[in-house]
């Protein structure tokens, strides 16, 4: 049975949240133990039902619920590693394109060790599935939440975002001192944001963010500024931000510039899809007002790309995960522990 008082705390705190200001991470930790506890609650509901039916409905019910969560760990993993090979191929190899593909084959890994356990009927490695699945679960859970959420922040902010001052679009490199597709994408966007905004009345600026690499023959931030001049942007209406590495210095450096311009009000952070809401955790880290918005990105190129960006919320918060991280480990590390004991020690 769903238990009324659980869901209206769940949504109310959502909903308080949202209100006070969208940009938290725990409003995506809220949304997946929400909908969690439904499924939960639906297949508790499910099973007492076909028990009542039939004296082995219920073990029929929970083994279809097993049978379909397993097919959609196996299905999601299975995307990671078309994804992950298809981005190898057109990208290159490198580290950053290969966490997609390492990401499906790790979960096909474990599901395999969970299926030869049970086929095999060797339950002592229960155990070893279980204690696995505690420190997995604690990144999987998180990961849905910023999977979840992450995707969802910029779809929403990008249909109600409020006014705003200034444009700013983050860089992402230059390729042979061009703008690449995935940095066009991101400048298209911004000019939307920038026309959607001036047609409600505002007079908004724009911003390119963006420092000039050891590969790059020119600031980032100038080809940017160049690219949205022969889109018919008045160069009087854009600002330049030509010193930052990173996307906290894109964000902190261009605030810089916009107070000494004497420019005041909100920001929208125009960036990628799979970018927007790190973004915007970081502007809130750092106290500044706006939202960020989306660009789409290739379907083959996003799985990636957003690993790649939930290790770097993990990193922004390093001794908060490595504590959790750690405690959900401690079951795994005291067996190896006991198990490594029992293979030195004679008995």
């Amino acid at each position: 049975m769903i238990t009324p008082g659980v869901l209206a705390l769940l949504l109310a705190a959502i909903g308080l949240d949202w209100h006070h200001d969208p940009r938290k991470f725990r409003i995506g930790l809220l949304l997946v133990a929400l909908i969690t506890w439904v499924l939960l609650a639906l297949t508790v509901a499910s099973v007492a039902g076909a028990r009542e039916l039939d004296e082995l409905g219920g073990a029929y019910v929970l083994l279809a619920v097993l049978v379909l969560l397993l097919v959609t760990v196996v299905a999601f993993a299975g995307f990671l590693v078309v994804t992950g090979v298809t981005l190898l191929r057109r990208e290159g190899v490198r580290l950053s394109h290969g966490l997609s593909l390492g990401l499906g084959l790790a979960l096909l890994a474990y599901v395999g060790l969970g299926v030869w356990v049970v086929s095999a009927n060797v339950y002592g490695w229960v155990i070893v599935v279980f204690l696995l699945g505690l420190p997995a679960g604690y990144l999987g859970f998180a990961f849905v939440a910023f999977l979840l959420y992450g995707s969802l922040y910029p779809a929403l902010m990008g249909r109600s975002g409020g006014p705003a001052a200034v444009v700013v679009v983050l860089g992402s490199g230059l390729v042979r001192g061009r703008v690449p597709p995935l940095l066009a994408a991101r400048l298209r966007r911004g000019r939307q944001v920038y026309d959607r905004l001036a047609a409600k009345g505002s007079a908004p600026l724009l911003a390119t963010s963006g420092g000039q690499g050891a590969d790059e023959p020119m600031a980032e931030a100038e080809a940017m500024a160049e690219f949205l001049i022969a889109d018919g942007i008045p160069s009087d209406r854009i600002l330049v931000e030509d010193r930052s590495r990173n996307t906290e210095e894109n964000l902190l450096n261009t605030a810089q510039l916009l107070r000494a311009n004497g420019v005041q009000g909100p920001v929208v952070a125009v960036t990628s899809d799979f970018h927007a809401f790190r973004a915007a955790l970081l502007m809130r880290e750092h106290g500044i007002a706006g939202y960020a918005v989306g660009a789409p990105t290739a379907h083959y190129y996003w799985p990636s790309a957003v690993i790649r960006e939930f290790i770097a919320v993990l990193r922004d918060h390093l001794w908060l995960n490595v504590v959790l991280l750690g405690m959900s480990s401690l079951p795994l590390l005291a067996w190896l522990v006991v198990l490594l004991a029992q293979l030195v020690i004679p008995a």
